[in-house]
């Protein structure tokens, strides 16, 4: 049998205020990791000692290399793309600084270029902070939005929050409530239905079953209590159907992850933001992970934040980053073997 090489994963330290360093120098010092993919860090190497310190861990030494065509020239499993950077021990932990932001901004856009070369099949990035990337220079909201800019890309581009086995998307997302109603239609429900659908059959996941959640209490009691599940919700889910993908609902948003919980279903499509983010991080905040899907190669980070509270202190729990990583993996591996 031929053996299937391992995916290239490029993994960023994220904010070197945070504990971005810490939780990668914990997942690197699992050697298991090496089994799954050929690991490319791109990071000054003073932010990669930082964390391993701050982690009392003890990994495996990588391989420095200088340039991104080195990546394919190399046959080691851990390399140490060397991206020169703020001195790590002038920047205070736990604060917003905008030059830990600027090389965020940096590393992000570095790693970018080499997606666009082909050098890696999957791209992993620690917790940053929005507002010293902000005062380091990055003019975008969000890091998604920051991919959009400067990734190419063939179709639609979602957030998926992934918690264990459970994967849910909305629909609508970083919007005010007062204007989720409008906002939904069911084009948009069909196409949030199929994306999931897709994202998780390259996963690994065959004919993932999906419920949707409704949009107002108990469902809308027939009309009762607003008509988008009638007019919107519904229609969407039909056509998704109609398609062969296994959808049901709408079903009330305070018992369909209930469904979930139980097994009943694999995903959920919720109407609004809070309406999903508030379940996955009850059932559990430290396991979640962030999937941006729709590019040319997988990108997955931790779903929580740089924890500047616990910044420095080598208690930060890595599950989270660890599912990421696994995720990605997973997923790159499967698209290397699609024809």
């Amino acid at each position: 049998m031929e053996q299937v090489s391992k995916p290239r994963i490029g993994i960023i330290l994220g904010d070197v205020a945070g504990i971005g360093p810490e939780l990668v120098a914990k997942l690197l010092s699992d050697e298991s990791v090496f089994d799954r993919a050929q690991i490319v860090l791109i990071t000054d190497p003073r932010h990669w000692e930082a964390g391993v310190r701050i982690a009392r861990t003890e990994p495996r030494t990588p391989a420095l290399i200088s340039r991104g065509e080195e990546i394919l020239e190399r046959k080691e499993d851990f390399l140490l793309l060397h991206l020169p950077g703020v001195d790590p021990a002038t920047v205070p932990m736990g604060k917003v600084d905008p030059r830990a932001g600027k090389y965020v901004l940096e590393s992000i856009l570095f790693t970018l270029e080499l997606i666009k070369k082909g050098l890696i099949q999957g791209f992993l990035f620690a917790p940053l902070n929005k507002e010293s990337m902000h005062k380091g220079g990055s003019p975008f909201g969000s890091e998604l939005d920051l991919l959009k800019h400067h990734l190419p890309h063939n179709e639609a581009l979602e957030e998926i929050n992934i918690m264990d086995e459970y994967w849910t998307m909305r629909v609508t997302s970083h919007v005010a409530f007062r204007d989720v109603p409008s906002l939904i239609t069911p084009e948009g429900v069909y196409r949030a239905i199929r994306f999931l659908h897709k994202a998780m059959v390259s996963y690994g996941k065959q004919n993932p079953r999906i419920g949707v959640a409704a949009l107002n209490p108990h469902g809308g009691e027939h009309g009762l209590f607003g008509d988008e599940e009638q007019t919107k919700i519904e229609p969407g889910i039909l056509k998704a159907q109609q398609e062969g993908i296994a959808v049901s609902g709408p079903f009330p948003a305070d018992t369909i992850f209930l469904k979930l919980r139980d097994g009943v279903l694999d995903g959920i499509i919720s109407m609004y933001h809070d309406q999903g983010q508030i379940a996955t991080k009850l059932l559990g905040f430290n396991r979640g992970v962030t999937y941006h899907a729709g590019f040319s190669v997988p990108i997955t980070t931790p779903a929580h934040g740089t924890a500047f509270d616990i910044a420095g202190k080598g208690i930060a729990d890595p599950g989270a980053t660890r599912h990421a990583f696994y995720i990605l993996c997973r997923i790159a591996q499967n698209s290397s073997q699609q024809p």
